[in-house]
């Protein structure tokens, strides 16, 4: 075996993936033989080891928060929605919510910017680093009811519980019946003041005890998400309706 053929062998054995593109590279080769000593050698081949890394790690975090939409803060139009304050959501961008594992709420009719916020946010904490779950209300409550049946529940409940942050987008859309609504509080139980947690709703909060079985567990639920909370009430028209409706060459009023 050459000296080259041990060196790759090595370098795959340790899973040195980016050193090894390196060496296959004629032109990063060359790129090599700028450095004049053997300390600068090293310490550019393991910043881009590093780099390399954080760069598959940031994208298997993305894969496993599952964002519906690439969504992104900068795409916001804050014009459009002025019952939210651009200030209190640029303060939440640096993350401390996170860190603290606190909770952000954003109410307000479908269409609004709700779910942008909060993919925005999550956007955000994946680039940071941190592990993140987007997943709708009925998506949650239905991977929790699918559990039981192969008797995963509490594996389930647990894998929720390992997030840094969980989204949970559409809460309100359908009612939940006696067991989702006792499997919704579990997963809030399970995060409060462990983990942050984003929720979107449709529905005020006096309107909640529509969504649950009963007013008790609506009560226990508001109690752990708005102990550690920041609240925003969204209001206006769907901006998919708007859009619709310029398409239609309409006047379009302006938002609420």
């Amino acid at each position: 075996m050459s000296s080259m053929e041990s060196l790759e062998a090595g370098l795959k054995r340790l899973k040195l993936r980016r050193f090894r593109e390196i060496l296959e590279s004629d032109a990063e080769r060359e790129q090599l033989m700028r450095f004049k000593d053997p300390l600068s050698l090293v310490t550019y081949l393991v910043d881009q080891e590093v780099m390399a890394r954080d760069a598959t790690q940031k994208e298997l975090r993305f894969r496993v928060a599952r964002f519906p939409s690439g969504k992104t803060l900068d795409k916001f139009d804050f014009g459009l929605q002025p019952a939210v304050n651009e200030a209190r959501v640029r303060m939440l961008a640096n993350l401390d919510f996170v860190r603290a594992a606190e909770n952000v709420i954003f109410l307000g009719p479908s269409g609004v910017g709700k779910s942008h916020l909060a993919i925005s946010l999550g956007h955000l904490a994946v680039e940071a680093g941190y592990n993140v779950r987007f997943t709708t209300a009925q998506d949650l409550v239905d991977n929790l009811y699918a559990s039981l049946a192969d008797g995963n529940f509490k594996r389930e409940l647990e894998r929720y519980g390992k997030f840094d942050l969980l989204i949970i987008d559409e809460l309100g859309f359908l009612s939940l019946d006696k067991t989702a609504s006792n499997h919704f509080f579990q997963v809030i139980n399970q995060a409060y003041e462990r983990q942050a947690v984003i929720v979107t709703s449709n529905r005020p909060f006096q309107e909640w005890s529509g969504v649950f079985h009963d007013s008790v567990i609506v009560t226990a639920i508001l109690d752990r998400l708005l102990h550690h909370a920041h609240l925003f009430n969204l209001k206006g028209d769907s901006y998919r309706l708007r859009d619709h409706v310029k398409r239609d060459g309409k006047e379009v009023a302006p938002l609420a």
